[in-house]
């Protein structure tokens, strides 16, 4: 095990900077997750902890020691890819002990760890199959089990799970959290998919256009975005967004609308003006009842599309020419085409600067 330290790592691929200044520490047996969208840097940057890309910039330790000029194969790192690249002529068992042979180990020493790599990821009825014998969970649990078998410092993950169909990406899941937890090797996981960085990460980072947007627990990271990018990737269904204007009272005003900010908020608003996005999840949004509607404080809306979804139901509503989404339970009931009013709870919203997206509260 060993702890991993990016100080100001940056990748140039010609003169573009597409890894800027990352800053990180990944502390020994820590699962760290690199998350954002495509082309934000996230695989580059775990690339060049495997020292499959050069640094341009900046320095990484492992354990401590400089790698920045240490070949891949000398930095006690073991990697998971996309693919599974197994040897389709080789068994299970020799597929996951190719490494070691061609490192010389010995005999019972490749034995002994195939055997208990095997227990751990279920593999041990499969040791004599081939590759085309496996399901696409069984050939990644091989591929996993090839990198457990060299016992590294750190394992690095490729977006692994991306090949599997919805229902083996979670099994999957489940499988590498236990994993982490059985051997407590730092991890670190590079992912798009943000369902995927929330529930296996013990920290999260945020990347977008090569630049960390954020650090934190999956909680922090949800409950206290830094910016208006990290606010609408991390969460599903993603966070509303709606352009207004900051004013007097202090309120926010839009189209058909204006709302009056709660005493919370007066000190984090106090001294502006001027345009900003009112960000709301749709667990804090709902449609009004009768009892309620006509109410100063609500939003105009009108039902596009309904998504039951067994124990509760998204709603999608056009409001000031954008489309909202809203969770309602499941018994939700009124028809697409209606008119309708929101309720919005601002206690639990955020603002952010119409112009730097920075979180303002």
């Amino acid at each position: 095990m060993a702890e991993v330290v990016l100080s100001g790592v940056g990748k140039l691929f010609g003169e573009q900077l597409v890894v800027r200044n990352v800053d990180l520490r990944i502390a020994d047996g820590e699962f760290v997750v690199l998350v954002g969208p495509s082309g934000c840097g996230k695989t580059t940057t775990l690339r060049m902890i495997a020292g499959l890309e050069e640094i341009s910039e900046g320095e990484l330790r492992i354990g401590g020691k400089r790698m920045n000029e240490v070949h891949p194969k000398d930095r006690d790192i073991a990697m998971v890819f996309q693919s599974y690249a197994l040897y389709p002529h080789m068994s299970v068992r020799d597929n996951i002990s190719f490494g070691l042979r061609m490192r010389g180990m010995k005999k019972a020493e490749i034995e002994s760890r195939v055997a208990e790599a095997a227990d751990i990821l279920g593999l041990s009825e499969l040791l004599e199959r081939k590759p085309k014998e496996l399901s696409g969970g069984q050939r990644q649990r091989v591929a996993m089990g090839r990198a457990i078998v060299r016992k590294p410092k750190v394992f690095l993950f490729d977006e692994p799970l991306s090949n599997l169909d919805a229902k083996l990406r979670v099994q999957m899941r489940a499988e590498i959290a236990k994993l982490h937890k059985r051997l407590s090797t730092t991890i670190v996981y590079v992912t798009h998919d943000q369902v995927e960085a929330m529930t296996l990460a013990e920290r999260i980072v945020v990347m977008d256009r090569g630049v960390v947007q954020q650090v934190g627990t999956p909680l922090e990271v949800f409950t206290h975005p830094r910016n208006r990018f990290v606010a609408g990737f991390i969460g599903s269904p993603a966070m509303n967004f709606i352009p207004c204007e900051l004013g007097e009272g202090p309120s926010l005003s839009g189209q058909g609308f204006r709302l009056r900010l709660p005493e919370v908020h007066r000190a984090a608003v106090q001294g502006r003006a001027g345009k900003v996005e009112l960000g709301i999840r749709p667990t804090h949004m709902r449609v009004a009842s009768e009892k309620a509607a006509g109410a100063s404080d609500l939003l105009p809306a009108q039902i596009e599309v309904r998504e039951p979804m067994g124990t509760e139901t998204y709603v999608y509503l056009s409001f000031a020419g954008q489309m909202l989404c809203v969770r309602e339970e499941a018994g939700f009931a009124a028809p697409v085409g209606a008119k309708v009013e929101l309720e919005l709870d601002l206690m639990a919203a955020h603002l952010f600067d119409g112009q730097s997206g920075e979180v303002i509260f």
